[in-house]
């Protein structure tokens, strides 16, 4: 009865344990389940993420895509505008160049050469001339610059330096070394001619240094007191004009040569209202310019030779060497009035041909 008993009791603590066990798998089917579920939401939450990645390195690269592009245009247009640039800079050193050439070309020294003129008048007719013109012709030319190495010929006659020019290239004899040189005409460069036109009044004179504070009718009526006396040598007055943005008058005198006489004594004092005034005359000048031309001339008689290579010579020798070479009928030359050569760069000035 014992054993019975002991294994009945034995047999209800295996079904406990059974029982208790079951209830652990139960559990633990539950929190897998639970698990499970926890998995797929955070899958799900994974998923959405790795697409909204995705998405956004798909913009991202569309982007910088977008940007390369931009900024490669960006760089061709900044290549084109720098190729622009540099052809303009070019451009301007260019009309620069011209202007600066242009401009030396027609500058124009305005200085005339002071001259003392003596001029003389007949007793019997003083007041036979109003004015006295002085009218000079001048003529303005740059001169040739003579690169190194180069030389010039004129020869007496013009079909011969005509003929040396269109032969072209000749054979010069250095000292038993014969070289080519080459023949071409000169181009002069602008040359530039005009009349000057000079006319001093004798019955005319400037008067300057007159005071700013006068009314002009009183200034004008005060000169006109002031130069028509005689112990100044002054005379008869016709008018007396004025100009204010000049700061002076022009007095006209009825008789011829009075303006010399007065002219003898360039500085006067005026008394006006009780104050000084210092004034100054000088001779009513009149300038013009005239038949103004500017022309550009080629030498009918004068050879240019380039190329003279020759380096075993002296600069006189090659001078020498090159005009007998064109003194020569059989080379095609002829009687050589000038030769100028230099070994480098130098200037030569030409005239006007008389012959």
């Amino acid at each position: 009865m014992d054993k019975i008993q002991q294994l009945k009791e034995e047999l209800e603590k295996w079904k406990e344990q059974c029982e208790e066990a079951e209830k652990r798998k139960s559990n633990t089917l539950l929190d897998k389940l639970e698990a499970d579920d926890q998995q797929k939401e955070k899958q799900q939450i994974l998923d959405q993420l790795l697409q909204k990645s995705t998405e956004i390195q798909d913009t991202l690269s569309e982007k910088q895509s977008l940007y390369q592009s931009e900024i490669q245009d960006l760089k061709n247009k900044n290549e084109e505008l720098r190729r622009n640039v540099e052809k303009l800079d070019y451009k301007m050193k260019e009309c620069s160049k011209t202007f600066e050439k242009a401009r030396n070309e027609l500058q124009v020294d305005n200085k005339l050469p002071h001259k003392n003129i003596n001029f003389t008048e007949k007793a019997s007719g003083p007041g036979n001339l109003s004015s006295i013109s002085y009218t000079c012709q001048i003529l303005i030319h740059h001169p040739y610059i003579l690169q190194e190495r180069q030389a010039l010929l004129t020869f007496e006659k013009e079909e011969v330096a005509q003929g040396v020019i269109k032969k072209g290239r000749h054979k010069v004899d250095f000292n038993n070394v014969y070289e080519e040189v080459r023949a071409c005409e000169v181009q002069l460069g602008r040359t530039m001619t005009f009349e000057v036109n000079m006319t001093i009044s004798n019955t005319k004179v400037t008067v300057g240094n007159l005071p700013t504070d006068l009314p002009e009718e009183t200034l004008k009526n005060k000169l006109e007191l002031t130069f028509y006396k005689s112990n100044i040598g002054g005379s008869e007055i016709m008018g007396v004009d004025y100009d204010r943005s000049k700061n002076s008058a022009c007095i006209t005198y009825k008789e011829n040569g009075v303006a010399q006489r007065v002219l003898k004594t360039p500085q006067h004092l005026v008394k006006v209202h009780g104050s000084m005034y210092e004034i100054m005359i000088s001779p009513l000048i009149e300038i013009q310019l005239k038949k103004l031309q500017i022309f550009s001339g080629i030498c009918q008689r004068t050879v240019l030779l380039e190329q003279i290579r020759n380096q075993a010579e002296t600069e006189e020798d090659i001078k020498d060497l090159v005009e007998i070479h064109f003194q020569k009928s059989s080379n095609g030359g002829g009687e050589v009035e000038n030769t100028a050569f230099s070994l480098k760069k130098q200037f030569v000035y030409f005239e006007e041909d008389k012959a």
